[in-house]
């Protein structure tokens, strides 16, 4: 019997209310269907103070964790592309002649985080406590063509729940509720979502998980 750990290495403060629970999830989801003897997938840890837009505190920081985890979970955001891609590709470059031996798995939304919140109606109207979105926003697959998910977000929270986004624990609590009750088949909907799906049976396959 396995189990899996995993730590992320995240962007911003405010993706530590949603992506801890919402990979875990999906990796509880995925091993069931691909890697049946994994039991259990442990709480997914974010070390915040690892930044991510330079390799060195990155591994300095998982040098301090070295022997407590299986895969490490790289976020950042893929917007602009300019941007993103040469920190992506710098990262994965300073892993492959690092000595760890476990995989690194990257996570990037596109264009943010945000995107993933949107993905599935059902988990924003229990998140929003409301009975139907008036305006619903872009779904599935088309959240990735939102110009600017962050502010679809704190609309919704405003104009549909009568919320100010402002206020301390509102965008928490809400990006806390959305990450436990998002389907996963819904965000695999998302080119982005499901391109992390796809390199985690790879990793894990690597790591000599065996299939069911």
């Amino acid at each position: 019997m396995r189990s899996l750990s995993c730590v992320l290495i995240r962007e911003g403060p405010s993706d530590d209310w949603f992506l801890p629970i919402l990979l875990r999830r999906a990796l509880e989801e995925l091993v069931v269907e691909f890697f049946p003897a994994c039991r259990e997938v442990q709480e997914v840890r974010s070390l915040p103070k690892a930044g991510n837009q330079s390799p060195e505190p990155v591994l300095a920081a998982l040098k301090q964790e070295r022997g407590t985890f299986d895969v490490v979970l790289y976020h950042h955001d893929g917007a602009p592309p300019a941007k993103s891609g040469p920190v992506l590709e710098r990262m994965r470059q300073t892993w492959r002649t690092s000595d760890f031996e476990e995989p690194l798995v990257v996570v990037v939304p596109m264009r943010e985080t945000e995107a993933w919140l949107l993905a599935d109606q059902a988990a924003l109207v229990r998140a929003l406590n409301v009975r139907k979105l008036g305006r619903a926003p872009a779904s599935g697959s088309e959240v990735e063509s939102c110009p600017d998910p962050k502010a679809v977000v704190e609309t919704l929270l405003r104009d549909e729940a009568g919320m100010n986004p402002k206020k301390n624990g509102v965008l928490r609590n809400f990006y806390v509720s959305v990450a436990e009750n998002a389907g996963i088949a819904e965000l695999r909907k998302v080119p982005a979502f499901q391109q992390w799906w796809n390199d985690m049976i790879e990793a894990l396959e690597g790591l000599g998980y065996q299939h069911g």
